[in-house]
């Protein structure tokens, strides 16, 4: 006799039992999904390591801000003194972003970071004194942070371990230069175009002369053109920047066509991300906003349950305070601005872990390349 078959569609063993339908997990779907695993970010911005990294940077850049108070207050009628004092308007920009974000009002952050914009671009034109004595250190400060912070993102999220000190903070302090120029280099540039453009202008303002800078007008139009789009592509890829740094371990010339190339050839994908991107680092800061913001509220309130008006006083600083009061009030101001550091750290962190999961998503996106791909440094025997 024939051996019997089994219903046509179904599979056997060798024994002739039928086989079971293998179940399809929601894993298997997105596991060749890039977009699932960005949602990573938060999470990884959490790591100790890169949220001490976003900590030790949000401080430099208030010691810079504070030794350049020191700096200006000591003037008397030079040139720093009389400058407009950045760090009041910086704070009152980043509190409305901040506003904007908690209050969840798209319109609000829209028109706050459009006057970051303004005020960043009056600060370069207007004191340019003030850009060379808090832009180049704050941007050194905050490349190196994030280069520190998206090299342990990218051998955590595409390998699965955790970074040494040695690839990660020792890789972006020995290049360092590279980090800071890839920043700053296209804004130099564009910077030197406009400055070019301007003195040809004053060919505009000589009688006869005029005519023929009216004809260099063409001239000044090109060049305008080009130093436009540079700052526009610059000011998009500029996320990917120093992840770019971080994960292909090239130089700052190289990063920086690569970036462009990305934001140029594949925009709409590139924008996809960075608009999830966006929306979940609102999220996630609006979580840890908030979580501090009650945290203090409910520590203040506890304190004061069944105490008197003197500890109201020493944690308001409100009302008549004697020397230990206002000792004791100054230093839990302190602890407070511990925890304002630890948010504004963690915002940090989760900027360039979100930076370094788009670069490493539009590298694939573009060039192919797996996300495990991170350049490390040959070891010689």
């Amino acid at each position: 006799m024939k051996p019997q078959r089994a219903p046509q569609g179904d599979q056997c063993h060798a024994n002739g039992s039928p086989l079971r339908e293998p179940q399809v997990m929601l894993s298997d779907l997105v596991e060749e999904m890039i977009w699932p695993r960005v949602l990573r970010a938060p999470a990884l911005a959490l790591s100790l390591g890169r949220l001490s990294a976003g900590c030790i940077a949000v401080f430099l850049v208030a010691l810079i801000s504070y030794f350049y108070n020191l700096l200006r207050t000591a003037g008397t009628q030079d040139t720093i003194a009389q400058s407009s004092p950045v760090p009041q308007p910086i704070e009152s920009t980043v509190g409305s972003i901040i506003d904007s974000i908690t209050s969840l009002d798209p319109v609000g952050l829209t028109h706050a970071i459009s006057q970051s914009a303004m005020l960043l671009r009056n600060t370069v034109m207007q004191d340019p004194l003030i850009t060379l004595l808090l832009g180049v250190p704050v941007i050194a400060v905050l490349a190196l942070a994030g280069g520190t912070i998206a090299r342990s993102t990218a051998f955590e999220f595409a390998q699965g371990r955790f970074a040494t000190r040695e690839e990660s903070v020792h890789f972006t302090l020995r290049r360092a230069r590279q980090f800071i120029a890839a920043i700053i280099a296209p804004i130099a540039f564009c910077a030197a175009l406009f400055l070019l453009i301007s003195l040809m202008g004053l060919l505009l303002s000589l009688p006869v002369v005029d005519l023929f800078g009216a004809v260099l007008y063409l001239l000044m139009l090109v060049l305008g053109i080009i130093a436009t789009v540079v700052l526009v592509v610059h000011v998009l890829a500029l996320p990917m920047l120093v992840p770019a740094l971080s994960v292909e371990g090239t130089d700052a010339f190289d990063a920086i066509q690569r970036c462009y190339a990305y934001v140029i050839g594949r925009p709409l994908r590139y924008f996809s991300y960075v608009l999830l991107l966006c929306v979940l680092g609102v999220i996630a800061a609006t979580i840890a906003l908030k979580l501090a913001s009650l945290s203090l509220e409910m520590t203040d309130w506890a304190a004061s349950f069944i105490a008197n008006d003197a500890t109201q006083r020493a944690l308001t600083g409100d009302g008549e305070l004697g020397a230990t009061k206002r000792f004791a009030h100054q230093l839990i101001e302190t602890w407070r601005s511990a925890v304002h550091l630890i948010v504004a750290g963690y915002i940090v962190s989760l900027f360039f872990t979100s930076a370094t999961l788009l670069y490493l998503a539009i590298r694939r996106i573009c060039d192919g390349q797996g996300l495990s791909e991170i350049w490390e440094p040959v070891q010689h025997d």
